[in-house]
């Protein structure tokens, strides 16, 4: 245990237990509890000065004595007294301050000692995990800092009694891996009788129980939970103790072998078949193999992402620990790089982590990906950089790892700043481009033409992407004479507007091969060229193509025979940069044929995006939409609606960019409608402020009312969640005038729920609950479930809001009650308003599993705000009840879930908790 020398002596200050101080191991008698109680305090504020008042606070139940000041100096004179130099009360016009060396408190050596176990343990190391867990938990002698109190003291209690637990829970996890169920049994058995309604243990108990030869025991674990939870809440089970449960009915065998304890991430794309040469650079990259970060830079086209990917394979099996790879975007015709935040997501789960547990927070996440990566064997390639501001945060922690980055700038700034090392990929020269020509199109013909051959490179400038293309075209024309293919690319030459530099090659060479398509093929290219976003599903190209799904999914894979699209996802196509802004260029036949594409386009989103905002949010009403043009595809989004709105979120917003740009005011309106919702849910408050703002300016050019009043509503979301709650129900107001003056009593009563929302944002409880229930008037029994249901809920909050709990328990059970159908974010609202009600009442058992439901449901849908929200009432839940581990652990889950720096919700939740970071 490693303790400090100060003045030749050993200085050793104990917080997991009775508090204490020992000076070579013999304990320092303190004086008298209110003394005890200060030094207490000065040492949990951690180099923190104190006020007078503030220690005051914290010394004294109640009101302080008059004469608190004078005694607080006695007390600080008789500790430094008792302490001598190894211990120095420091004092200063902000208060009283202790600051500990390191390796003094015994709190940091057990946190010290549990970040090793999680580090060896993501490192698929349980063995030493276990380790460092046991000697963590030998640290502690009995509860934390017990003999002194003060409300310091109570919360940080709560704190460590919490980590001891989750440590005690770490180390059954770990053993559970390792095999030793029979060794486990006992103690979890105790947790679990401690904790009957947690169904973490519990599932943990019954892997133990079947893994332990004891199927019916299992089984029998989980008939007892399902029955607690039924007659004590009403409820069955959560989905992932339903699954084992029936896995157990059925004797799944895998269940019987230990989870990995760790995830191996191979994430790297298989390389080209037909790389050749490159070998200097190749020899380069073997050489800095040995760690740290590598830049290959280069022109577009140029082959850097096939060097990487081939290099990158060659010396795979050097990194033990997993390969991860992610293409950041970095440069394309109008859209916009990945943000990191997206890859570091990808990433961490990549690692293991559980998406529930992946921080929302950039500067958390991208600090617990460099916890988890450092010391380890990882090769991570980073494709397509645009700068290094992109890839700053996507960096390891310090280990023997490598990083590969792609980018067309050399980046100096990484360069200078993290050491990293240069590879500039110029040009293939001629032998090394007619190597790659032969080894696509095979040695017969080039021998065959050799005079044809070495035009072909001279024409593509030996740039790999070009070759690729014009490759392409002669593997799918076997019959056409590689001296035809040279001449029709002579004839090309020269006669396009050109790409500035380099690119020139390209471009000659990308019109080539357009004009060797088939006139379908080729029309999809011209015409996917308006598409705004990064890829497109086939439902979106058959909309603007106006043809059938199937047969536009053959054009789709035409255009990928030609080399200039890819399936980088099923259903899904993509270009290269350079290929669609080649495509973006095009000339059509006119305006109008352009024009009709993006419409179809546009009414594909705008009716696709309808449809899941009424499976995902089904308390709204509907907003008429004019027909779709024929041939338009108006797909179901899918089974999970949230889902597709997640994924698809980025081309609607694009999608409304070009409908602002293209003067279809019509669709920016109800896209902005149709984005609100979403937005708001997951905290992206500029997104939702420009949509609707360009929303509200299509309104006003169309002289709509109805619409403008839509916009104005999604504008007082905006102002109120940025606290500008007058200019919020203003909004309102002028929204409601124009539902009124429409008869639109359905969207009117929406803006009262919104307007009850503001209200209690504001905390006008009075009003906010009069509103409420002049709204469930509005909706009497027998009208549409999920709108009285919204209405039951909104009531429900308003009576807790003003501590009527009793009413508000009846109103939220109704309201679960009556809404079926309920969308997921109305239930996970409506799941958080019955726990409120719940624990106002004092039913912590029946609150807590209320809260895990809407939180569940929140991180389902990628509501992390708002899963933050739940996640810390929650763990105030658990405090209250005693169950000082489950709330630790829930507190420290809405850190996690904490998400978005421009989310007020996320950012107070994060300042709140501060305490609970480690």
């Amino acid at each position: 245990m490693p303790q400090v020398e100060g003045g030749g002596r050993m200085i050793r200050v104990e917080v997991l237990g009775p508090f204490a101080v020992r000076r070579d191991g013999v304990e320092v008698p303190l004086g008298p509890p209110q003394q005890r109680a200060l030094l207490a305090a000065l040492v949990l504020a951690e180099g923190v000065p104190l006020s007078a008042a503030a220690l005051a606070a914290e010394i004294w139940e109640g009101e302080a004595p008059a004469s608190a000041v004078p005694v607080i100096r006695k007390y600080v004179h008789h500790l430094r007294r008792l302490l001598g130099d190894e211990l120095t009360v420091e004092s200063s016009r902000r208060g009283y301050a202790l600051t500990l060396a390191p390796g003094t408190l015994d709190a940091d050596t057990f946190a010290d000692a549990v970040r090793a176990a999680e580090r060896a343990r993501a490192g698929g190391d349980p063995d030493t995990a276990g380790d460092r867990l046991r000697e963590a938990l030998a640290l502690w002698r009995g509860p934390a800092l017990s003999g002194v109190t003060g409300p310091g003291v109570d919360r940080h209690r709560t704190v460590l009694d919490g980590r001891h637990l989750a440590a005690r829970r770490s180390l059954l996890e770990v053993d559970l891996e390792l095999g030793r169920e029979q060794r486990i049994l006992p103690e979890l058995r105790s947790l679990v009788d401690t904790h009957p309604l947690d169904e973490h243990l519990r599932l943990l108990l019954m892997t133990a129980l079947y893994r332990d030869g004891r199927q019916a025991d299992a089984i029998a674990a989980y008939q007892e939970c399902r029955k607690l939870l039924r007659d004590e809440l009403g409820v069955d089970p959560g989905p992932r103790l339903r699954e084992l449960y029936g896995r157990i009915l059925h004797a799944d065998e895998t269940l019987l072998a230990a989870p990995a304890a760790s995830s191996v991430p191979a994430q790297l794309p298989a390389p080209s078949a037909a790389f050749v040469g490159r070998e200097e650079e190749l020899r380069r990259m073997d050489a800095l193999s040995a760690g740290g970060v590598v830049v290959i830079s280069g022109m577009a086209g140029v082959g850097k992402t096939t060097l990487a990917l081939h290099g990158a394979h060659r010396i795979a099996d050097r990194f033990g620990d997993g390969h991860l790879y992610a293409d950041l975007h970095g440069f394309g015709p109008g859209g916009e790089p990945t943000p990191p935040g997206e890859i570091l997501d990808r990433f961490l789960q990549a690692l293991g982590v559980a998406p529930a547990d992946v921080p929302g927070d950039l500067a958390v996440r991208a600090g617990l990906f460099r916890t988890l990566t450092t010391g380890r064997r990882l090769l991570i390639l980073l494709d397509n950089a645009a700068g290094a501001d992109q890839v700053r945060d996507l960096l390891p922690g310090a280990g023997p790892g490598l990083t590969v980055i792609t980018s067309r700038g050399t980046l100096p700034t990484l360069l200078a700043r993290v050491g990293a090392r240069p590879l500039v990929l110029r040009p293939p020269d001629d032998e090394e481009a007619l190597a790659l020509l032969v080894a696509r199109v095979g040695t017969d013909r080039t021998r065959a033409e050799p005079v044809a051959a070495r035009e072909i490179v001279a024409r593509t400038g030996g740039l790999p992407l070009a070759l690729a293309v014009v490759a392409a075209r002669a593997v799918a024309q076997e019959h056409l004479p590689l001296s035809a293919i040279a001449a029709e690319l002579r004839e090309a030459h020269g006669t396009l507007d050109a790409f500035a530099g380099a690119d020139d090659e390209v471009r000659s060479v990308l019109s080539w091969s357009y004009r060797a398509l088939e006139p379908e093929a080729a029309r999809a290219l011209r015409v996917l060229g308006a598409h705004p976003g990064p890829d497109v599903s086939v439902a979106a190209a058959a909309s603007m193509l106006a043809l059938p799904e199937p047969h536009t999914r053959t054009l789709l894979r035409a255009l990928v025979a030609a080399a200039l699209l890819v399936e980088h996802r099923p259903g899904r196509f993509a270009a290269h940069d350079l290929v669609r802004a080649f495509a973006a260029g095009l000339p059509w036949s006119g305006d109008q044929e352009r024009r009709e594409a993006v419409h179809r386009l546009l009414d594909h989103c705008l009716h696709t995006a309808c449809e899941a905002v009424m499976a995902v949010f089904t308390a709204r009403p509907r907003i008429p939409l004019p027909p779709a043009l024929p041939g338009v595809v108006v797909s179901a989004p899918s089974p999970d609606a949230a889902t597709w709105f997640a994924d698809e979120y980025p081309v609607l917003l694009a999608a409304h960019d070009l409908a602002h740009r293209d003067g279809f005011d019509g669709h920016s309106w109800r896209l902005a409608w149709a984005l609100r919702d979403f937005l708001s849910r997951q905290g992206l408050w500029h997104h939702l402020q420009t949509s609707q703002q360009l929303g509200l300016a299509a309104a006003q050019r169309l002289g709509d009312r109805l619409a403008e009043a839509h916009s104005r509503r999604g504008l007082a979301l905006v102002e109120a969640n940025l606290g500008r709650y007058s200019a919020a129900r203003e909004q309102l107001r002028r929204a409601a005038e124009g539902f009124e003056a429409a008869g639109a009593r359905e969207f009117l009563a929406e803006t009262h729920r919104f307007e009850i929302w503001v209200l209690d944002c504001a905390g006008d409880h009075e009003p906010q609950l009069e509103l409420a229930e002049r709204l469930l008037e509005m909706y009497p029994p027998g009208t549409a479930a999920s709108y009285r249901a919204s209405a039951l809920n909104s009531v429900s909050w308003s009576e807790i809001r003003l501590g009527r709990f009793g009413p508000a328990l009846a109103h939220a059970r109704a309201a679960l009650a009556s809404g079926e159908g309920l969308g997921p974010y109305s239930l996970a609202d409506t799941w958080h308003t019955l726990g409120s009600a719940q624990a106002g009442l004092g039913d912590h058992e029946a609150a807590e599993l209320s809260f895990t439901r809407s939180a569940e449901v929140y991180l389902r849908v990628g509501a992390h705000a708002l899963a933050a929200v739940a996640l810390r009432t929650l763990g105030d839940v658990h405090r209250d009840a005693g169950r000082y581990d489950q709330a630790d652990a829930a507190y420290r889950r809405a850190l996690a879930a904490a998400g978005g720096s421009d989310d007020p919700r996320a950012a107070a939740i994060i300042a709140e908790l501060a305490v609970y970071r480690t």
